[in-house]
């Protein structure tokens, strides 16, 4: 009897120490899960296996009670959301790195400055080319792969597929991954029709006054889309002390960032007296080919093959060269001119037309300027009376520049 009850006395103190360490920590495929974990899960080749569902909407409640508690997780097979990993946040179901779960949608698709890279294809068999679709009104939304176009005779044999992702909030692009072997190698193209019934399939859907319906992608021919972005500026000269002399101006920066234009007046200068002046914004010098032209009443202008730009610092040059030559760059002193000095010809506004690109063969970009100033009060000086508060309100100043970037 007393060796039974002893027993007894064992096996009950054993069930509530395993009770105990239960509460601390769990461990499953292991016999010392980590302190620091109320579950500690350990497997080489398995994984953990959550509720699989069918959202219907990103507010749907699973069991049709108001009850799910915050950070409720499952994973969403497909209906009106796309596939993956979602929680429950108390008001919506969100994808796992936080976005919103409302359903994908746009409102255009640019079918027309679609850009394959590479822009050419041979007549052999071609994998993992990149198709960038542009689309515009994107709500940041969610959606699925698998969209497949091709292949056919159309697509030149070819067939492209969309890959999942999530919108951008406004434009963007749709990036799909084209494959196969070509029919007929360039300049024969491929042409993608691209559908709205299509886009529904992988959950994009389309935003309120949408029209779109289709639109055809065509690839492949020897020449290729441009990405042209343009930019402008539209005010009075305001007051800069930028490298080192005062003055006022009015900047513009390309898209790129890589350059940046000016108009400007050094302090107590007439306004028609004002400059054009450029800023290599890199680290290092860069060589640059350019093509300057002003109008007036007739025209004029200069032309280089290579004008060196110093780094960070406005700068400019006057002038044929055929070889290098080396811009000036603007100091506390100094007043350097890119083309022509001064904006007036005569008492009257010239227009001014640039044309500018680095030398360096693998830089595919291109720029072009068009500029204009006028001012009520022209011969007047740019200073404290004139410029009020640092802005110099009878003076307007025009730039517009085009950044065209080649593939």
């Amino acid at each position: 009897m007393g060796k039974n009850y002893f027993k007894y006395v064992v096996y009950v103190l054993v069930q509530l120490s395993f009770l105990y360490g239960l509460k601390a920590q769990v461990g499953i495929g292991t016999d010392s899960p980590n302190s620091e974990a109320i579950l500690d899960v350990v497997a080489t080749d398995k994984g953990i296996l959550v509720p699989r569902v069918t959202l219907t909407s990103s507010t749907v409640d699973l069991d049709g009670d108001s009850t799910q508690p915050e950070g409720l997780m499952v994973y969403n097979n497909g209906g009106s959301l796309a596939k993956g990993f979602y929680f429950w946040n108390g008001t919506e179901w969100r994808t796992i790195d936080n976005s919103t779960s409302t359903p994908a949608e746009l409102t255009d698709i640019n079918c027309a400055s679609a850009v394959l890279s590479p822009t050419t294809y041979p007549d052999t068999a071609i994998t993992d080319y990149i198709l960038k679709v542009p689309y515009s009104g994107g709500n940041g939304g969610q959606y699925n792969g698998g969209y497949t176009i091709g292949p056919s005779a159309a697509t030149n044999n070819l067939t492209a597929v969309l890959q999942g992702g999530k919108l951008e909030v406004g434009a963007g692009e749709l990036t799909f991954i084209v494959s196969g072997t070509p029919t007929s190698a360039s300049p024969t193209t491929a042409t993608f029709n691209v559908t709205a019934a299509g886009l529904a399939g992988v959950g994009i859907g389309l935003g309120t006054g949408s029209s779109f319906t289709n639109c055809d992608v065509v690839v492949g021919a020897s020449s290729s889309n441009a990405d042209i972005k343009k930019v402008a500026v539209l005010g009075s000269l305001e007051l800069t002390t930028d490298n080192g002399r005062q003055g006022y101006s009015i900047d513009i920066d390309s898209p790129d960032g890589k350059f940046s234009v000016r108009c400007f007046v050094p302090t107590g200068t007439a306004f028609a007296s004002s400059n054009l002046q450029i800023r290599n914004n890199s680290s290092s010098t860069v060589d640059i080919i350019q093509n300057v032209h002003y109008v007036y009443g007739g025209m004029g202008g200069s032309m280089a093959n290579q004008v060196r730009l110093p780094a960070n610092q406005w700068a400019g040059h006057n002038g044929n060269a055929t070889g290098l030559v080396t811009a000036t760059g603007q100091t506390a002193g100094n007043f350097p001119s890119w083309g022509d000095p001064g904006v007036y010809a005569g008492g009257l506004p010239e227009q001014r037309i640039y044309a500018f690109t680095a030398t360096d063969s693998s830089d595919k970009t291109f720029y072009n300027i068009r500029f204009m100033m006028g001012s009520s009060t022209p011969g007047s000086a740019a200073n404290t009376t004139n410029c009020p508060a640092g802005s110099c309100s009878t003076t307007k100043v025009f730039i517009t520049l085009e950044e065209i970037k080649v593939p």
